[in-house]
């Protein structure tokens, strides 16, 4: 028999062992769309950029508990709610896992919180960063919070066609500050710099390569077809190792110095010298925790501020409504603050529509399944990567009406409004993998938004002749999605509007807050 034969038969047996010799339960697997033999589901399978939306349109027929397979590696796609609960909440302790990630692992990213798999290291990495970004700890960084919302505020009135570098800025400008105590002081600081060559690394990592089908193919050298990865991985490396210990060396100086301002940094590194003598790991240890709160906290809440300025040109009737709130309840004397946000409703019912209109991590971080477990009398075997469609779940008609409008009107209590309700879980995530940083990263954007809504009107720009440009708003999708740059024009409201900006934030200057 010819060896090409002898390999296909064989090849054909293995697609079969995988589909169904695994399944040690009589129960069937979920539903999912039509498998091809030995390579499941690898011909259908989305790109990342459209998965969100086509998983969602199976889920219409398929139901909210999906099962497909590519190359014998099993996934699961829970599309609302309730599934996603029961399974990763309701038995969190075995669907906590991370799947493999061959990429990330090697750029060293296998010991960061997020890619962790259950232990006492991740307990004690999750400990770390929940008592610092703890929803009572996260009031002592209003200080914080208040001079970046300021520089953004005055940077805006300068050069509002800047608008999307300028709200990085100052999500990073919060995260620097707190995390290690950095206090940056223009678009031109070096490590803001340095955050600004994380974007497109972060992009590629969501590619799928072939490290993704077997880890024989990390030996192939790079001029062979696809695989781009390995000057990826080579040129990608150093760049993160520095942002990862560049920082916190700044601060090691600075404690020695007596002249380190608190941070996380300081704090982690002064607890593991009143252990003991602090050793170069324990050192690694602090880097990677501080970069887990540093590329979480300056990506996603510059997605959503940015995302709010795209929602408010495209529905200027929610903006003038906000406005109205604002003007209201705080008046034209003074900058709103945080003690202002129990009396803003609806300005809180923008920010949850901003979240849910177009979800910043459209499909959620995946989970894995550690050991075989039945659900609704279906069978799902362990390993089974598991995505929670997060899309789905914010365009499911039986939690909102008219799920593809933006309508913040949706949250307002009865009968004012709908009286719907926006799990915090479906923005930042389930189990024990929820987001640490969620009450942060809450407070950041509330406090952009609701001071951007009071100083500035945003309207659609106009051409070269003066006629009003439609906005066509698209996204950029990896992992988390980013609008796409778009035309607008953003002016102070009044001029007294622009005053108080310049009047607040020259006093600020003036008492060295800004620089402190």
């Amino acid at each position: 028999m010819p060896l090409w034969i002898i390999f296909g038969m064989c090849a054909v047996l293995l697609g079969l062992w995988g589909r169904y010799g695994r399944n040690r339960s009589t129960l069937p697997y979920p539903p999912g769309p039509p498998a091809d033999p030995v390579i499941g589901h690898l011909r259908t399978m989305p790109p990342n950029a459209t998965a969100h939306h086509v998983f969602h349109d199976w889920s219409q027929r398929y139901g909210d508990v999906m099962y497909l397979e590519v190359l014998r590696k099993p996934l699961l796609i829970l599309s609302s709610e309730e599934a996603a609960s029961d399974l990763l909440d309701k038995h969190g302790a075995i669907y906590s896992d991370r799947p493999s990630f061959p990429l990330a692992e090697r750029l060293g990213w296998t010991k960061l919180l997020g890619f962790l798999s259950p232990g006492s290291e991740f307990r004690e990495a999750r400990k770390a960063l929940q008592l610092f970004l703890d929803k009572n700890k996260v009031a002592d960084y209003k200080d914080a919070l208040d001079k970046a919302s300021l520089v953004l505020l005055h940077d805006l009135l300068q050069d509002p066609k800047d608008m999307d570098h300028l709200v990085h800025f100052y999500t990073s400008t919060v995260i620097m500050d707190i995390t290690y105590g950095h206090h940056m002081r223009s678009k031109d600081d070096g490590i803001f710099r340095m955050v600004l060559r994380l974007i497109p690394i972060f992009k590629e990592c969501t590619r799928p390569s072939l490290l993704d089908l077997s880890p024989i193919f990390q030996w192939l050298p790079s001029w062979f077809p696809g695989a781009w990865y390995q000057n990826f991985i080579k040129d990608a490396k150093p760049i993160l190792q520095l942002v990862m210990q560049y920082p916190v060396s700044l601060v090691q100086k600075e404690m020695k110095l007596g002249t380190a301002r608190p941070s996380f940094v300081s704090e982690q590194l002064q607890a593991f010298s009143q252990e003991s003598a602090t050793t170069a790991e324990h050192v690694h240890e602090v880097e990677r925790r501080a970069f887990q709160i540093m590329s979480g906290g300056t990506e996603t809440t510059w997605h959503s501020v940015t995302q709010f300025f795209a929602c408010m040109l495209l529905h200027p009737d929610a903006q003038r409504r906000a406005q109205e709130e604002i003007d209201r309840v705080v008046g034209s004397g003074r900058l709103p603050d945080f003690t202002d946000r129990d009396a803003l409703p609806y300005v809180e019912c923008v920010l949850k529509e901003v979240l849910r209109w177009k979800p910043i991590v459209p499909l959620g971080m995946p989970h894995k399944l550690r050991e075989d477990h039945t659900y609704r009398g279906m069978f799902i075997p362990g390993g089974t990567t598991v995505i929670t469609n997060t899309t789905a779940m914010c365009l499911d008609e039986r939690k909102f009406h008219d799920a593809h409008l933006f309508k913040p009107e949706r949250f307002l209590p009865k009968p004012d409004g709908a009286g719907e309700v926006l799990p915090a879980n479906v923005v930042y995530g389930w189990g024990r993998r929820i987001c640490p940083g969620r009450f942060l990263a809450d407070n950041a954007a509330w406090l952009a938004m609701v001071r951007i809504l009071a100083v500035f009107v945003i309207t659609k720009a106009k051409d070269a002749h003066g006629q009003e440009m439609e906005p066509d708003i698209k996204f950029s999708v990896a992992l988390t999605s980013h609008p796409l740059p778009f035309p607008c024009d953003i002016r102070p409201r009044s001029e007294r509007a622009a005053a108080l900006v310049k009047e607040v934030y020259d006093l600020a200057q003036a008492a060295d807050v800004l620089a402190a």
